[in-house]
């Protein structure tokens, strides 16, 4: 017979035993044995800095201002100097040759090349705007043509065009062949100057102007001529001086000095042909490049003037 005390401690083992399983059993599983649920890698989208969008105001280029060919060539005429930049005393016109002037001959090329004043450069009067870079601007520039007429175009044509070095010798080739002067053959050589900074559209107005200057250069005629102008409705314009005016007039002749035609061109009248004259003829002849570049060019030259209507004892008016 087993010994009750060992029989009891047998139970013992075996009931501690059982415990031990079932606890084994029953146990929640250690981290080791458990599948592992890893939380998904996010992947976030790359932060993208733009730049900063700028809206710039557009650049504004304002047009350059409009070219006012009236303003320019009233700049001309509103500074003529007093003597309207001739002389008639050809003891001057020499003078001013013996000192090293620049001697321009208008006339054409046959009329050259049958004599000329000793020196004198040739540019015919109607390429003078396209011959500029004969001319020098650093001297004094003496013109001459064969009577006057044509060297009063010339000298207001290079006036407008900047030209402040001429001096006009109205009396031209005829006074310098009758007062007995030495007569050229020989054409001297040319040079070659800078050409000033003129405005495209002036120098295109004067251009326009010389090149089509038809034959006959504008005259209207003698007094007979222009009397039968007038009996069919052309205006007589009238370029001397208030004071001169006031003394008399053609009649019917509007009073506006050479110096003021630009700024009184809206009492012009534009309907009508005109007829300028002056005192003796040189200012009318300065006045018909300046009225035609400002496009009143059915105006012609009275060459005689003043001096010829009276002369002939035609009617005058009064103010």
């Amino acid at each position: 017979m087993f010994n009750r005390k060992a029989i009891v401690g047998l139970l013992l083992v075996f009931a501690l035993a059982a415990v031990g399983c079932a606890s084994a059993e029953t146990d929640t599983p250690t981290d080791t044995d458990a599948p592992t649920t890893e939380a998904p890698v996010t992947t976030e989208a790359p932060v993208t800095t733009e730049a900063p969008v700028t809206t710039e105001a557009p650049v504004t280029t304002e047009a350059p201002p409009a070219y006012d060919l009236v303003a320019a060539v009233a700049e001309y005429t509103n500074n003529i100097p007093e003597g309207w930049v001739m002389t008639s005393d050809i003891e001057v016109f020499k003078a001013a040759i013996a000192a090293g002037a620049f001697v321009l001959d208008v006339r054409t090329a046959g009329e050259y090349a049958e004599g000329h004043v000793e020196g004198a450069v040739n540019i015919p009067l109607r390429s003078l705007a396209q011959n500029l870079d004969m001319i020098p601007t650093d001297r004094q520039v003496v013109i001459y043509c064969k009577s006057g007429l044509r060297v009063g175009y010339a000298t207001a044509s290079l006036g407008m065009l900047g030209y402040d070095n001429i001096m006009a010798f109205p009396p031209s080739w005829n006074a310098w062949v009758a007062a007995g002067e030495p007569v050229s053959m020989d054409p001297p050589a040319t040079e070659k100057f800078d050409v000033p900074d003129i405005a495209p559209e002036m120098l295109e107005a004067v251009d326009g102007f010389l090149s089509t200057i038809p034959e006959g250069w504008l005259t209207a005629g003698d007094v007979d001529a222009v009397k039968a102008a007038m009996d069919v409705g052309s205006v007589m314009l009238d370029v001397r001086t208030s004071g001169e005016y006031a003394e008399g007039f053609i009649p019917g002749a509007i009073s506006i000095t050479l110096r003021e035609i630009p700024d009184l061109m809206d009492t012009i009248p534009t309907d009508k042909p005109l007829i300028s004259y002056c005192k003796s003829g040189w200012r009318t002849a300065m006045s018909i490049p300046v009225l035609h570049v400002l496009g009143l060019d059915t105006t012609k030259v009275f060459t005689g003037s003043w001096l010829a209507w009276t002369d002939a004892g035609e009617e005058i008016e009064m103010p």
